[in-house]
């Protein structure tokens, strides 16, 4: 019977590729010996089945290395394919697992996740999604307005069925992230910067800006009514009444009356919006969201002042009986 494989056969000598005679110790890296465990290379594939298994290795066999058990002991005269069966699939794991980058860190989910103002896809990228937790709401509007006084009033949903909420304050320093939603693909962040408090301790919002899109997009006003809007970084220029789509997905609209919209969608039924205003002295925030959960400072103020989904309470003044006059 003819072999298969024309050429190769009992006398055919395989010592020039065996790690234990002439050039083929190169196949083992640091010269280790046949059948040792040799150190993986560069690319993490181990050559576990590149001995050929002449009689030095192989206890006489020509072809125990490729045919017999890949343990490097006199196996040869088992004559299977097993060892080059597992062989080849440990090689394949290896190889995919280096593909792969099995076991490294960055971006192992596929999404980003590190600072704002990196590539997303960079390794060291972070995502700048705020943290911490969120309240559903079917409808809800969260203002910063004046010197400033912070509101948040609408209708929120729970376990327990819709309840009002009202919540006030007044609070003279900047917000980081008065308001965010995580339900808006890339993320929604509305944040707020303080001017410096005048005598008396107060102080106006210099500017205030909408961060979109991983924070790759970004809507600033400032008080005296200047803005800039960015786009995957990308300045984008706009005229009263026009409006440009973001990368994101979000909309925004430069209104006749000089102040700016920015709308924003999560595809099933939520939405979001905010409308920055220059009054001149501060730029005026008002964000109103509709079937979506937000989070931020003005939504953890009222749950820390119990009132999230309580309308807000209010104490009648006691009246006093009427004292009769004496003539």
């Amino acid at each position: 019977m003819q072999t298969q494989w024309p050429g190769l056969g009992p006398t055919f000598d395989l010592s020039s590729l065996d790690g234990a005679s002439g050039d083929g110790r190169q196949l083992w890296p640091n010269n280790a010996a046949p059948g040792a465990s040799p150190a993986l290379p560069s690319d993490a594939i181990g050559p576990s089945w590149w001995s050929c298994g002449t009689a030095n290795a192989n206890a006489g066999n020509p072809f125990g290395g490729l045919l017999g058990s890949t343990t490097g002991a006199a196996n040869g005269s088992s004559g299977t394919l097993v060892g080059l069966v597992s062989g080849l699939v440990t090689m394949l794991q290896q190889l995919i697992g280096t593909l792969l980058n099995q076991g490294a860190s960055p971006n192992a989910s596929g999404l980003p996740n590190a600072g704002a103002g990196q590539s997303p896809n960079s390794g060291a990228w972070q995502s700048p999604l705020p943290n911490g937790p969120q309240q559903q709401f079917q409808n809800v509007d969260v203002s910063s307005t004046g010197d400033p006084h912070i509101a948040e009033t609408g209708t929120q949903e729970g376990p327990g069925g819709q309840n009002a909420v009202d919540v006030r304050w007044d609070s003279m320093t900047s917000h980081g992230d008065l308001v965010h939603s995580n339900q808006i693909d890339g993320g929604y962040r509305v944040s707020t910067a303080v001017t410096q408090p005048d005598a008396n301790g107060v102080t106006s919002n210099q500017s205030a800006t909408v961060h979109t899109n991983f924070d790759q997009d970004s809507v600033t006003m400032n008080r005296d009514g200047s803005f800039s809007i960015f786009d995957n970084g990308q300045p984008v220029q706009l005229g009263k009444g026009e409006s440009a789509d973001l990368s994101g997905g979000e909309t925004v609209t430069a209104n006749q009356d000089g102040s700016l919209n920015v709308s924003a969608s999560n595809g099933n039924g939520g939405t979001i919006a905010t409308t920055l205003r220059s009054t001149g002295a501060g730029v005026d925030v008002t964000t109103h969201a509709h079937e979506i959960a937000l989070g931020g400072d003005a939504i953890t103020h009222g749950a820390h002042n119990g009132r999230a989904g309580h309308k807000r309470p209010h104490t009648p003044v006691a009246q006093q009986p009427a004292v009769p006059v004496q003539n």
